[in-house]
C-alpha cells in the first residue's frame, strides 16, 4: 500500500499526542508507520514542512468559511479565533505546533487571499486586514499556548479569553471606521488602496 501524505499527517498529530513535540521526530514517525525515514523525505522535505501540513490539518475544520456570518465581521473574526484556540487545545502540544508552523493555505477556510478579501469587502483597508488577522490570530495561539504550559490558572480561562477577545474586536472596530457597524459594507472597498 502506498504512503499518502494524509495518513502521514494524522499519525504524525496521533504521534503528537503519545510523545508530544519534542519526542516527534521522523525516525519515531517512519517506525509508526512502518516505513524507512527517507520514504517520508519523498512526502515532506522537512520536519518543518511536516509540522506546516499538521497545522493545516488542525485548523481546516476550526475556521469559519470566509463568507460565514454575512455582513457581520465581529461574529466572523470571533468565531475564527475560537476556532485557533479550539484546535491548538484539541492536541498535546497543538498551540506550539501552531506558533512554529506556517500552514500552507490549502484548505478553502485557510485562504488568506480569501480572508482578507472579506475583511475589505467589510470596508478595511489591505494592511487593516492583514493586521487584524494576525492579531486574533497570535492572539488566540497565544492563549492556547498559555493554557497548554502554565502550570496552575487562577482564573476562569474562557471566561477570560473571552473578555479579551471582545475587547480586541471593538478596539479593531475603533480603528477601522468604515466597517464600524456591523453590516456596514463598503460597496467599493476592493478599489480603496491598501
Amino acid at each position: 500500500m502506498a504512503l499518502e501524505r494524509r495518513t502521514i499527517v494524522e499519525r504524525a498529530l496521533a504521534l503528537l499526542d503519545e510523545v508530544g513535540m519534542d519526542g516527534l521526530s521522523t525516525r519515531r514517525l517512519a517506525a509508526e508507520l512502518g516505513v524507512k525515514g527517507p520514504s517520508l523525505y519523498w512526502h515532506f522535505k522537512s520536519m518543518g514542512e511536516l509540522f506546516d501540513q499538521m497545522a493545516e490539518a488542525l485548523l481546516e475544520t476550526a475556521l469559519p468559511a470566509p463568507d460565514a456570518f454575512p455582513n457581520d465581521w465581529r461574529a466572523w473574526l470571533a468565531d475564527g479565533a475560537r476556532g485557533i484556540r479550539r484546535a491548538a487545545l484539541s492536541h498535546r502540544d497543538g498551540a506550539r505546533l501552531l506558533a512554529v508552523s506556517n500552514p500552507p493555505g490549502d484548505s478553502p477556510h485557510l485562504n488568506f487571499a480569501a480572508m482578507t478579501g472579506r475583511l475589505r469587502a467589510e470596508g478595511f483597508r489591505g494592511r487593516e486586514a492583514v493586521a487584524t488577522l494576525m492579531s486574533l490570530g497570535r492572539y488566540a495561539r497565544g492563549w492556547a499556548l498559555y493554557e497548554q504550559t502554565a502550570p496552575a490558572r487562577p482564573i476562569d480561562s474562557d471566561e477570560a479569553f473571552e473578555f479579551g477577545l471582545q475587547a480586541m474586536i471593538a478596539g479593531i472596530a475603533l480603528q477601522v471606521p468604515a466597517a464600524s457597524q456591523p453590516g456596514s459594507r463598503a460597496p467599493d472597498a476592493h478599489l480603496r488602496p491598501a
